[in-house]
C-alpha cells in the first residue's frame, strides 16, 4: 500500500510541476490562465497522497498526529484549488450557453442544505478528519473534477473545430480522466454514521469510523453494499487505492500531453504570425515599389513635357490604384478663382453619369475647407451629416471614407486632390502621406506646364522673328525690287523702248514667281510645324508631299522607325524645322532634281539625313553660308548636333542628331475626359 500512495502522490506532483513549467513558458491560449490553479492543486494533493503513505507506514504517534493535521489542511485546500481550476475551465475558456445562467440560482438552495447538513456532521463522535475528508470530496473534489472534465471536453471540441485534431483528442482524454477522478475520488469516501455515506460506498462497520470504545454493534451502516472494498477487491482483485492511482496516472498522462501540445500549438501560432508578418512585409514592400514606380512614371512624363491634362489624368489613375479607392478626383482654381473639376478616375463598381466632359464647379464644403486651410485631411467619423454630398462628382456613388490634400504652388492653394471609398474602410496616415506625394507631383507638373507654355511662347516669338527676317530678306526685297521695276517700266514706256520694256516685264514675272514660291513654302512650313502632334514621321511625310508638289523635286522618305521617337515636343518641332530649312536651301540654291530623306534611331538618338544631287558648294570654315548657322542653333537648343558635307558637283548631305528623352520610350496618355482601356480601371 505505501508504494501505491507514493505513486499516487508522485503522479499529482508531476502534474503540478508540468503545469507550472508550462505556465512559465508563456502562451496566449485560454488554458494558460488556468495553469497556476492546476499547478497548485497538483502539488497540494501530492502532499495528501504522500501523507497517506507515511500514515500507513506505521510512524510514531507524534509524527502521525502532525501528518494527520497536515493532511486535514492540504485536503480541503487542494479541493478548493481544484474547484477554482474547474470553474475557470468551465466558464472562462469558451462562452457558456445562455441557459446556464440559471444554474447558480437552481443549486443555491440545495447547496445551502448540504452545507448546513455537513456542518452538523462535525458534532458526531467520529474523528474530525473523517468529516473533513468526506465533505472535501463531496463539496470540492466532486464538483471541481466534473467542471474540469467538462471544461476539457469543451476545449476538445474547440480545438477540433480549429483543425488541431491531436490536441482535441488529448483534451478529450484529459476530460474523461477528470470525470473518472470525480467518480473514484469524489464519490467513494470513508464510511460514517450519516448520509449520504451510510447509503452506499464500501462496507464498513461502526468501529471503522468512531472510537472503538463507543462501538457496541457490528452491523454495517450501509443499506446497499456496493462500491465497497470487498466488492472492488472481489471483482478486480485489487483495492480501490490502486484504481485511484491508475486514474491519477491517466490524468497525469493526458494533461501533460495536452500541455505538451501547447508547444506545438504555440509554434503553429508563431509560424502563422511569422507568415502573416512576412506577408505584411511583402505587401508593404510591393506597395512601396508600386508607389515608387508610379512616381517615377509621372516624373518621366513630366520630363518628356507631355501634355498637362494627360499627366494629371495619370496621377488620379495612379492614386485610385495605389489607395484602392473607388473615386479619385482633382480640381484646380480657374482665372475667376472658382474651383473647377479637372479630371477624375473611378473603379469598375462606380458608373459615371452623362455630365462627363462638362465644366463642373466644386461646391463641397469639405473640399473648400481643405483649399482654404491648405492642410491635408481625412475623415474620422466626426464630420457633419451631409459631408458626403458633392464629393463623387459626375457619378452616382456615395462616399463612405475620404482623404483630401491641397495642391500648394509657392505655398498658395491652387487646387485639391481627393480620394474616396464607398465602403467603410478608413484611410490611414500612410495613405494621406502617399496622396500628398502625388499632390507634390501634380504641382511639379503644373509648374512644368507653365514653363512649357513660356517656352512655347518664346518659340512662337522666335519663329515670328525668323519669319519676319525671311520676309524682310525675301518678300520685302522682292516687293521693293518690283517697285523700282514699275518705275523703270514707266520710264521705258514713255521712251517707247518696247524691247527693253518686255525684258523688264519678264524679269518682274520671275521675281513674282520667286516671291510666290517663298510665300507658299512659308505657309507649308507653318502648317506642318503646327501639326506635329500626329508624330514626326507623319509631319515630315506631309511636308515632303507638299514640297515635292510645289517644286517638282523628286523626294524619297526612308523611314526606318518601328515606333515613335522618344523626343520631347520641342525637339520634334526643331527637327521638322531643320528639315524645312534644309529643303528651302535645296530649292533656292542646289538646283537638285532628287532628294533622299532618311529617318532612323541609333544609340538613343534620332538621326535625320538629307541628301540631294545638286551642284554642291565649297564648305566655308565660318559656316555662315546659306543660313546653315540657323539650323545648327536649332539642333543645339535641344542638345543635338548638325553637320554638313558638300562638294562642288557632288551634291550636299545634312545630318542632324537629336538625343531622345529616354531611349526607346514614348508614353501616349489617354486624353482627358475619355475612358482609359484597362481591365480594372476606368478614368474620365
Amino acid at each position: 500500500m505505501p508504494i501505491i500512495y507514493f505513486l499516487y502522490g508522485l503522479s499529482f506532483s508531476g502534474l503540478g510541476l508540468a503545469a507550472l513549467l508550462q505556465y512559465r513558458r508563456g502562451s496566449v491560449l485560454p488554458l494558460h490562465k488556468q495553469l497556476p490553479w492546476l499547478a497548485a492543486f497538483g502539488l497540494a494533493y501530492a502532499g495528501v497522497g504522500w501523507a497517506d503513505m507515511f500514515l500507513v507506514s506505521g510512524m510514531q504517534p507524534e509524527v502521525q498526529g502532525i501528518l494527520r493535521l497536515l493532511r486535514m489542511i492540504l485536503q480541503p485546500l487542494s479541493g478548493l484549488l481544484l474547484l477554482r481550476f474547474g470553474w475557470g475551465m468551465l466558464t472562462q475558456m469558451t462562452p457558456l450557453p445562455a441557459w446556464t445562467r440559471i444554474i447558480p440560482g437552481i443549486i443555491t438552495v440545495p447547496l445551502a442544505f448540504i452545507v448546513t447538513y455537513a456542518a452538523t456532521t462535525f458534532v458526531t463522535p467520529s474523528p474530525i478528519y473523517i468529516p473533513i475528508d468526506i465533505w472535501s470530496r463531496y463539496l470540492l473534489y466532486l464538483p471541481g473534477s466534473i467542471m474540469a472534465g467538462i471544461g476539457f471536453l469543451r476545449q476538445s471540441n474547440d480545438h477540433k473545430k480549429r483543425g488541431f485534431q491531436d490536441a482535441g483528442y488529448l483534451m478529450m482524454g484529459a476530460g474523461i480522466a477528470f470525470l473518472t477522478e470525480a467518480l473514484v475520488v469524489g464519490l467513494i469516501v470513508p464510511a460514517a454514521p450519516y448520509g449520504p455515506v451510510s447509503y452506499y460506498n464500501y462496507d464498513r462497520v461502526h468501529f471503522d469510523s468512531v472510537p472503538a470504545e463507543t462501538s457496541e454493534s457490528s452491523d454495517p451502516f450501509t443499506m446497499i453494499d456496493w462500491l465497497d472494498y470487498a466488492h472492488v477487491l472481489q471483482a478486480t482483485g485489487l483495492p480501490i487505492q490502486f484504481w485511484r492511482m491508475l486514474s491519477a496516472i491517466a490524468l497525469l498522462f493526458f494533461v501533460v500531453r495536452s500541455l505538451d501540445v501547447f508547444d506545438a500549438i504555440e509554434r503553429r501560432r508563431i509560424q502563422r504570425l511569422q507568415e502573416e508578418r512576412d506577408l505584411a512585409q511583402s505587401n508593404a514592400r510591393y506597395l512601396a515599389e508600386s508607389w515608387a514606380e508610379a512616381l517615377m512614371q509621372i516624373n518621366r512624363e513630366i520630363a518628356e513635357l507631355n501634355e498637362l491634362d494627360a499627366i494629371l489624368f495619370e496621377i488620379v489613375c495612379s492614386a485610385r490604384k495605389l489607395l484602392s479607392s473607388d473615386y479619385v478626383a482633382m480640381a484646380l482654381l480657374d482665372e475667376k478663382h472658382r474651383l473647377m473639376l479637372r479630371c477624375f478616375a473611378t473603379s469598375e463598381s462606380v458608373d459615371a453619369s452623362a455630365e462627363v466632359g462638362t465644366s463642373i464647379q466644386v461646391t463641397s464644403s469639405v473640399i473648400l475647407d481643405v483649399l482654404k486651410s491648405a492642410k491635408p485631411y481625412r475623415t474620422d467619423g466626426t464630420e457633419n451629416i451631409d459631408w458626403q454630398s458633392e464629393l463623387c462628382l459626375c457619378t452616382d456613388a456615395k462616399a463612405s471614407e475620404a482623404a483630401f490634400v491641397p495642391l500648394l504652388l509657392n505655398n498658395v492653394s491652387v487646387g485639391v486632390l481627393w480620394s474616396t471609398r464607398t465602403e467603410p474602410n478608413p484611410y490611414n496616415t500612410d495613405d494621406l502621406v502617399g496622396l500628398e506625394r502625388l499632390a507634390s507631383q501634380t504641382v511639379i507638373a503644373i509648374q512644368h506646364g507653365l514653363m512649357a507654355a513660356q517656352i512655347q511662347s518664346l518659340a512662337v516669338v522666335g519663329e515670328r522673328a525668323r519669319i519676319a527676317r525671311e520676309m524682310h530678306d525675301g518678300l520685302a526685297q522682292i516687293l521693293g525690287y518690283m517697285n523700282l521695276q514699275a518705275q523703270t517700266l514707266e520710264a521705258l514706256l514713255k521712251q517707247n523702248k518696247r524691247e527693253s520694256l518686255f525684258a523688264e516685264i519678264k524679269r518682274m514675272r520671275e521675281a513674282i514667281q520667286t516671291a510666290h514660291a517663298d510665300v507658299r513654302e512659308n505657309i507649308l512650313s507653318l502648317r506642318t510645324t503646327l501639326s506635329t502632334e500626329a508624330g514626326v514621321a507623319s509631319a515630315m511625310l506631309e511636308y515632303l508631299d507638299g514640297f515635292s508638289l510645289q517644286t517638282g523635286i523628286d523626294i524619297k522618305l526612308q523611314n526606318h522607325l518601328d515606333e515613335y521617337l522618344g523626343l520631347s515636343p520641342l525637339a520634334e518641332v526643331q527637327l521638322v524645322c531643320i528639315l524645312q530649312e534644309a529643303l528651302a536651301n535645296v530649292r533656292k540654291h542646289a538646283r537638285a532634281t532628287e532628294v533622299t530623306v532618311k529617318l532612323t534611331r541609333q544609340v538613343g538618338c534620332a538621326h535625320l539625313e538629307i541628301i540631294d544631287n545638286g551642284i554642291g558648294f565649297d564648305e566655308q570654315p565660318d559656316g555662315q553660308r546659306f543660313g546653315l548657322q540657323t539650323m545648327r542653333e536649332r539642333a543645339q537648343q535641344v542638345g543635338g548636333k548638325l553637320s554638313i558635307t558638300s562638294k562642288v558637283g557632288q551634291g550636299t548631305t545634312v545630318v542632324c542628331v537629336l538625343p531622345e528623352v529616354e531611349q526607346g520610350n514614348q508614353i501616349h496618355m489617354a486624353p482627358i475626359n475619355t475612358p482609359l482601356d484597362a481591365a480594372t480601371e476606368r478614368g474620365y
